[in-house]
């Protein structure tokens, strides 16, 4: 299975860095608090948005003694619409130190190249390099490379061609050992007449070696839909020069073309053996309020654990539990497993026992108190109120520094000088009250109220 999802995933996404996905599919409500239940530990999750959806801010904490501890974030940091920096930080020694920094390129509004970095002990280690190729606005190659004895040793290409511009005809993926190719791998697909892949041969071979066959993957769809119906997995038996049956998973859906069940086998010899299935229940609104994992226990399938949704709000779950059914343990006992859900209309998976999401409408995540000292130098900060962490447009203002300071005027927090500027602002460890912030840019300065709950 994990081999199937590495093919499809190769083919789909060309790119391996995660700031291509902060971007969220704008919704009128976007998620600003996810916590997680997992074994006797809560994390909790606290997003920040613009007010066009894209993903500023993801700060995690775990609890402790009924305090949030803060344990990492990630910062997306946007020019002309464009993510430019992913910053990685953990929560070390009272202070958030960078541990990981991707900067993004681009040439004519295409991603040209990202350059990561690595930190350890605040130092910082290039690490990685990726450089993307077009025609025109067609992705041609990703090449990656890796910094070694202070240069770019180059370990892996990746070739596209293209039946039209969105249709991969195949993929070539070169893996590389001291600078010179060492082996190959090509995936080559099929489509039916309404452009639906169909196969995907798999084939591997060496620099001076010829193509030989892998892994087959054959989909079978509903007849006038888009509906999967069946996909099949075959290996290549170099000793009989035959396709070997291998893996199987069959779909069915309802009159609405809600998915029902997922079946998966795997070939034993002669026959398909049942192996899992996941079984979909729905509310009258289409809303998916329960998934069931079945295994086949005394030639019959028994429920095994249960993923169940509720506390729909706008036809979205806010409430998900992972609980045992009847032939897993105690019925109805919350469990550990992968949780899948949306995540602002894109799929996601999280380990834990239970999953709580909070919504809010994206313009209140940009809101920013009206209430300034200087009406000529309005700065907005969002969210403000806040219980502790605030998020300033540092690119667009021009931002260079800033100082917290109390109603007295005595400074409490100073901008830590970085590679990369940041637009965050963490106060969690001071006490509720009002502070003012003051941002300097090259010409002027910035004042604006800060509220904390």
């Amino acid at each position: 299975m994990k081999h199937i999802l590495r093919i499809i995933f190769t083919l789909v996404f060309f790119s391996t860095s995660l700031c291509l996905f902060a971007k969220s599919t704008i919704d009128s409500q976007l998620i600003t608090e996810l916590k997680v239940f997992d074994n006797d530990s809560t994390f909790r999750y606290l997003f920040l948005y613009n007010n066009v959806g894209d993903k500023l801010l993801e700060t995690k904490f775990f609890k402790q003694d009924n305090s949030w501890i803060r344990l990492s974030q990630t910062e997306w940091i946007y020019d002309a619409g464009k993510c430019v920096n992913q910053i990685e930080r953990v929560w070390k020694n009272a202070e958030w130190q960078i541990t990981y920094i991707i900067d993004f390129n681009y040439i004519n509004a295409l991603l040209d190249t990202e350059i990561h970095t690595i930190y350890t002990n605040k130092v910082p280690f290039l690490t990685k390099k990726i450089v993307y190729e077009y025609n025109t606005t067609i992705l041609n190659s990703k090449k990656e490379f890796t910094y070694q004895s202070n240069s770019w040793i180059q370990t892996l290409q990746t070739d596209y061609k293209y039946l039209q511009p969105t249709q991969v005809d195949s993929v070539i993926i070169s893996v590389f050992n001291s600078g010179s190719i060492s082996n190959l791998h090509l995936m080559k697909n099929g489509y039916n007449a309404d452009g639906l892949l169909t196969t995907q041969l798999e084939q591997e071979k060496s620099v001076d070696s010829v193509w030989v066959n892998t892994q087959l993957i054959n989909w079978f769809y509903s007849p006038d839909s888009t509906n999967i119906l069946s996909q099949r997995v075959k290996n290549w038996n170099s000793e009989t020069a035959a396709w070997e049956n291998s893996q199987r998973i069959d779909f069915e859906y309802d009159s609405l073309n809600h998915m029902i069940s997922e079946t998966y086998q795997y070939w034993k010899i002669m026959y398909w053996e049942n192996d899992l299935r996941y079984d979909y229940v729905y509310d009258t609104n289409g809303n998916r309020t329960k998934k069931i994992l079945s295994k086949p226990i005394y030639n019959e399938w028994r429920g095994l654990i249960s993923i169940n949704y509720s506390d729909f709000k706008a036809n979205k779950a806010n409430l998900m539990e992972s609980q045992y059914e009847f032939w897993g343990g105690n019925t109805g006992e919350l469990v550990t497993s992968f949780i899948p859900y949306y995540f602002n209309n894109e799929a996601a998976i999280q380990k834990g026992k239970s999953l709580q999401i909070s919504y809010a409408v994206v313009t209140d995540t940009i809101e920013s108190v009206p209430n300034v000292l200087d009406s000529n130098h309005i700065i907005p900060v969002y969210p403000n109120p806040s219980d502790g962490i605030y998020y300033v447009d540092v690119q667009g203002y021009g931002i260079l520094s800033w100082v917290i300071c109390d109603l007295q005027g005595r400074k409490l927090r100073i901008s830590q000088q970085q590679s990369t500027t940041s637009g965050v602002i963490d106060i969690t460890d001071l006490p509720k009250g009002v502070y003012i912030l003051k941002a300097s840019t090259l010409t002027k300065q910035y004042t604006q109220k800060l509220i904390k709950d």
